[in-house]
């Protein structure tokens, strides 16, 4: 079972298999406001990221553990550049991120 995964603003939490199907979902009341369309959005965004991070997991885990790399790539599992799309899909760009999160006062 994977860990839960948040939306950048911490508001939606979900908690996937490892091929990605929900077995947990969190919502934040304020998340409920959002158009319908752009929740599934960002659920179904979240599944994909809770996924390829437990893929990705598993891979490292069975090449650690000797397996080929031809054994690997028939299980189908995500590979970095993937968890890494799947990052920057849920949470942005680095650079779209404040110098700070202090605010003034």
């Amino acid at each position: 079972m994977t860990q839960p995964v948040q939306s950048r603003s911490g508001t939606v939490s979900v908690r996937t298999t490892e091929r990605g199907l929900p077995i947990a979902l969190r919502l934040d009341p304020v998340e409920l406001r959002n158009p319908p369309e752009q929740l599934a959005r960002d659920i179904m965004a979240l599944c994909r990221l809770s996924a390829a991070r437990a893929q990705v997991a598993r891979r490292r885990d069975l090449a650690e553990k000797g397996f080929s790399p031809a054994v690997i790539r028939g299980l189908q599992l995500a590979t970095e550049e993937e968890l890494t799309q799947a990052e920057e899909e849920v949470f942005g760009d680095e650079d779209d991120l404040p110098s700070s999160w202090q605010r003034s006062i």
